[in-house]
């Protein structure tokens, strides 16, 4: 395979997880918002105020939380699914970025997109937990 027909690969493969990441996430997150607007109700607590509002969702984070919401089509919990695919995208790109480097044998870029892959990692992970409230 020329150089050429690898590096259109490369863009190509990138171009679709990216376009389809934003194309899932903008149904999720527009679903979501019908849902919440047909029924009047996030799903969860009466909207109340601002404050009110925030101070409810705190014992809403996680996973398990997020898709039992899904199941049971919770608006918000639609909404986030969306917000959370649409976080995801970068994070798959990078990700398909090493394993395309690895084909490539291009190591160097390998070992730069791992560090980023990281990074992300960490700062989801580690750093994100330890600043929320």
């Amino acid at each position: 395979m020329k150089v050429d027909e690898r590096e259109t690969g490369f863009k190509s493969a990138i171009g679709l997880v990216l376009r389809y990441g934003v194309i899932f996430a903008f149904a999720f997150v527009a679903l979501g918002s019908i849902l919440l607007f047909l029924e009047g109700q996030t799903g969860y607590r009466p909207l109340g105020t601002a404050e009110q509002l925030f101070a409810a969702r705190n014992d809403l984070t996680g996973l398990a939380p997020l898709f039992q919401g899904v199941e049971s089509a919770k608006p918000y919990a639609i909404i986030d699914l969306g917000l959370v695919v649409l976080l995801a995208t970068p994070v798959a790109r990078v990700v398909i970025s090493i394993f395309l480097f690895l084909d490539e044998k291009r190591y160097a870029f390998v070992a730069i997109t791992a560090t980023v892959l990281a990074i992300l990692m960490l700062s989801i992970f580690v750093v994100a937990p330890l600043v929320s409230p």
